[in-house]
């Protein structure tokens, strides 16, 4: 899960199961399960609760294999969200007020749901090799290959999703 980090922090949280932290030089930073006594997930419970400043724009890549994540972007400046994910149930509440947000995923065997903020715009591109799509029509109407929000082009606060994956399937809904 995923929380807006304390003020002045760039990252910070509770990492039950263990954590490894990778300086990438200033302003990066690398965060990856500590195996170094077994694999977390199956020896013992393994739970973060990860905070991300809402201070500075962020652009983040999260790599997410077999586990079931809630991602919490509401009230954060996202420019870019990579997302990767395996075997998992995938929940993200996207910005909804950080400008511009391109939003790029690759899922597995997984389930993907995209939360889109009221009041943001959304165009939304979705490549399921052998998973389902299922778009919010009313709120983003298909044309041609994709699906968009009538005031897409002039919405100060957007998203550009563009999401493939392989078995699995992608929902992108409304929220408050």
């Amino acid at each position: 899960a995923t929380r807006r980090a304390a003020p002045g922090n760039l990252v910070d949280g509770e990492f039950r199961g263990g954590v490894v932290q990778r300086s990438e030089g200033p302003g990066r930073l690398a965060l990856s399960q500590d195996t170094m006594h077994g694999l977390p997930w199956l020896a013992r419970e393994s739970a973060w609760v990860l905070g991300l400043t809402g201070e500075v724009p962020l652009d983040l890549r999260l790599d997410i294999g077999a586990a079931r994540s809630t991602i919490d972007l509401t009230d954060l400046k996202v420019r870019r969200l990579e997302l990767h994910t395996g075997a998992s149930e995938t929940r993200v509440r996207l910005p909804r007020a950080a400008g511009a947000t391109e939003v790029r995923t690759e899922s597995g065997a997984a389930s993907l749901t995209l939360e889109v903020p009221a009041g943001v715009a959304a165009r939304i591109r979705s490549r399921m090799a052998i998973g389902t799509s299922q778009i919010d029509e009313a709120r983003f109407p298909r044309i041609g290959d994709l699906y968009q929000s009538a005031d897409y082009a002039t919405a100060t606060n957007r998203v550009d999703i563009d999401a493939q994956g392989g078995v699995g399937s992608l929902r992108v809904v409304g929220g408050a």
